[in-house]
């Protein structure tokens, strides 16, 4: 996401860089719900080493909230930097709050409901209520099965319960890809993730584990595919189709990932993703807050022009070495270089900022 979005020009940008205008998939529309599956294997995979070290539901419960309400405020925090909006104009929702909400729900979920059976229903129920919020005709006028984006039920969610000013708007149009309806999916893939890690905590072999469950990704992004034509895939409502779609292949690369790391020990050219999945909150927010800094910063161009340095350095430098496309891709690349120096740094002083 550093490379998505730290472009040298937003309107100069290769088209698998970009998320999907509204329906369909792009590469980019991947990461996100990635992202969220393996923080579902992650917390399989944590809380059961917790578990063992004699940590009690109690404590479990304290953590996953507290940890919740810091990463939101984290959210929040790039959100208004550089604090010159008032707060009654600060957008609530974003990629952090949503990833607090989905590990509050999931976790609550795996500790509360206390067997894999109940934890499955859950799951499901997560699925079952955003379909009927989404297709009962609630609201005169809004939702009632309507996916596009005028008057589907998760816009009308958030215009009410946050407001216009504390939402996602681009060009007068008012939509959050973070809204509240949509986080409930979203929960839904993390918890696909958390199933995932229980699978590979079982006793069988790693290889055999490996081939099993890519066969249900597989079979899991097939019924995606097959359920596009009832409901459309679509990140920004984080439609069941998405979730379904983007579970399997989640499944899928995670195995892929395991057997050619795990199994065959291919592990050249590996490094800059451990440096990167160390310290993942320092890349995201520190990458978020330089794009930032970088727009702030006022600079003269060879025409004597005030501009921002980010332009500056991408008009000046970047296009003249690359064209327009190729320099704005070349500027993101650069900014992946950079902070995978920053965080290499970090890794050797074994620095890890957690949460």
């Amino acid at each position: 996401m550093i490379l998505v979005n730290s472009p040298g020009s937003w309107a100069h940008i290769h088209p698998p860089l970009r998320h999907a205008e509204w329906h369909g998939l792009t590469p980019t529309d991947l990461v996100f719900p990635f992202f969220l599956f393996i923080v579902g294997v992650a917390i399989s995979l944590s809380f059961a080493r917790r578990l063992d070290d004699g940590a009690t539901r109690g404590d479990l419960v304290r953590k996953i909230i507290s940890r919740s309400v810091i990463i939101f405020a984290v959210g929040l925090f790039l959100n208004g930097f550089p604090f010159k909006l008032p707060l009654n104009e600060l957008r609530i929702p974003g990629v952090l709050q949503r990833i607090a909400l989905c590990y509050l729900l999931a976790g609550l979920a795996v500790v509360l409901a206390g067997r894999n059976r109940n934890r499955a229903l859950v799951t499901v129920g997560f699925l079952v209520l955003y379909e009927l919020l989404m297709r009962l005709p609630l609201v005169q006028g809004w939702g009632a099965g309507s996916f596009e984006i005028q008057d589907n039920f998760v816009l009308w969610a958030d215009l009410k319960l946050l407001g216009e000013a504390h939402i996602y708007q681009e060009g007068g149009v008012f939509f959050d890809p973070e809204g509240l309806v949509s986080t409930l999916p979203a929960a839904a893939t993390t918890m696909v993730g958390f199933f995932v890690g229980e699978y590979i905590r079982g006793p069988l072999s790693l290889a055999l584990k490996l081939r099993r469950f890519a066969l249900v990704g597989a079979g899991l992004a097939a019924i995606g595919l097959l359920t596009c034509q009832l409901e459309p895939v679509n990140k920004k409502l984080w439609t069941v189709s998405y979730v379904l779609l983007t579970g399997g292949l989640a499944m899928l690369t995670l195995a892929l990932s395991s057997w050619m790391i795990d199994v065959r020990k291919w592990r050249i050219g590996t490094m800059p993703a451990v440096v990167f999945g160390s310290n993942p909150l320092v890349a995201f927010v520190g990458s978020g807050l330089l794009v930032r800094v970088l727009l702030l910063v006022r600079t003269t161009d060879a025409q004597g022009q005030t501009v921002s340095l980010s332009r500056a350095m991408y008009e000046g430098f970047f296009v003249q070495l690359a064209g327009p496309l190729n320099g704005s891709l070349l500027y993101a690349v650069t900014t992946v270089i950079f902070w995978l120096g920053i965080l290499w740094i970090l890794h050797r002083r074994k620095l890890f900022i957690k949460i």
